[in-house]
């Protein structure tokens, strides 16, 4: 359903190796002739200067290249270049490559120059932005890694309707894609945190492997010394909902990846640490104060929370409420327990009171008004609360 950037064929020419590239539709159904690269790579030192010069070529967007075939042959460049692409999220619009012996290569990118430029200058602005707004004093990396997953799910959209009619154009592979046009797949959410990562100085990696509709991407952060697994891709909903953020994908192991996801498990560090496993729990969950209110899976979605360090788990009442909003300190639920109506109750879930008899769903609060709606009619209404 959700495949990434890099399907790459080989062809060969009298003058030349061409190295072609170019984003896969996400039904393809044919593997492409050559792989993405699915393995942390020593390139980057094996081949330092070669990769530097082609990496600075590459983000400069320009149309020639050079690398050092005292370095690495001319037949090696393809994989060279795949990890550049990979490792590298501030590398846009690269489709191919020609590349000759003596060392030269020309490149070539899926839209204009004058259109990369413009693009460039927006993404670089954007990043600026959205650094500001979620790197608070004193985040830990934890903080930071959190903030990226959640920026990036409520407000990037899954590409669903490209992806139905296998249309999806090159942006939508791209971190532009996903911070300015706010809509992409998997490479583009997955490159958007790279770069954002990168910037905030958390080490993360870029991941490829495949599910079961074929190539898929993802990330693996580094917090505390030890590693963890996030496909933010996967913790968007599709169609999107705006304001829902899943966490089915945030920090987890190995042993949870692997039920769904297939990579080349011995090429990437393990990650074993259940530390933020609870995230899993989650549903519709909103953070207050020190705490993060849920919908429990686990227990037919009733009420919880949980302190931020995943201690002190305790459910808050013994209702379901799968549709809530916190305001002040009281709670304002969908009471699944009694019909779906409008209820409210304390922050320590006492002193549950009835607001209405409709079956409500879709809780938001703006400002002192409730937003709801109506689920027999789906008509959307609302309520002045105090």
């Amino acid at each position: 359903m959700k495949k990434q950037l890099l399907s790459l064929s080989l062809a060969l020419a009298l003058a030349s190796t061409t190295f072609i590239s170019s984003p896969a539709s996400a039904n393809t159904a044919t593997a492409p002739v050559q792989a993405p690269i699915t393995t942390l790579s020593t390139y980057a030192t094996d081949y330092a200067n070669s990769y530097e010069m082609i990496r600075s070529a590459l983000v400069n967007n320009e149309t020639f290249g050079q690398f050092d075939p005292t370095e690495i042959s001319s037949k090696e460049i393809g994989t060279l270049i795949r990890q550049i692409v990979q490792e590298n999220p501030d590398i846009l619009y690269y489709k191919s490559a020609s590349v000759w012996a003596s060392g030269k290569i020309q490149f070539n990118y899926y839209l204009p120059a004058d259109v990369m430029k413009k693009n460039r200058a927006a993404l670089d602005a954007k990043v600026e932005q959205v650094l500001k707004s979620i790197n608070k004093p004193k985040a830990s990396d934890y903080d930071k890694v959190k903030a990226v997953h959640d920026y990036l799910v409520l407000n990037t959209s899954y590409d669903h309707v490209n992806q139905q009619k296998k249309t999806i154009p090159a942006d939508s592979y791209t971190a532009h894609g996903a911070l300015i046009g706010g809509t992409a797949v998997c490479d583009g959410y997955t490159k958007a945190a790279q770069l954002l990562l990168n910037r905030l100085g958390v080490e993360n990696h870029y991941v490829v492997g495949n599910i079961k509709d074929g190539l898929h991407s993802w990330n693996q952060v580094k917090i505390n010394g030890k590693y963890y697994f996030m496909d933010i891709t996967w913790d968007d909903p599709v169609p999107n909902k705006p304001g829902q953020i899943e966490y089915n994908y945030f920090l987890v192991t190995s042993e949870q990846l692997r039920k769904d996801h297939s990579w080349v498990e011995k090429s990437w560090p393990v990650a074993t640490d259940k530390q933020y496993s609870y995230f899993a729990d989650f549903k519709n969950p909103i953070e207050n104060g020190n705490f993060f209110y849920y919908s429990s899976k686990a227990d037919n979605h009733k009420l919880y929370r949980i302190s931020k360090d995943g201690k002190n788990k305790q459910r808050v009442n013994n209702v379901r409420a799968p549709y809530f909003s916190i305001a002040g300190n009281s709670i304002y639920f969908s009471n699944y327990s009694s019909g779906g109506h409008l209820y409210k109750m304390n922050l320590d879930g006492t002193k549950p009171v009835k607001l209405n008899s409709i079956h409500s769903i879709n809780l938001s609060l703006n400002g002192n008004v409730l937003h709801f709606t109506n689920n027999a009619t789906k008509a959307a209404m609302k309520m002045t609360i105090k």
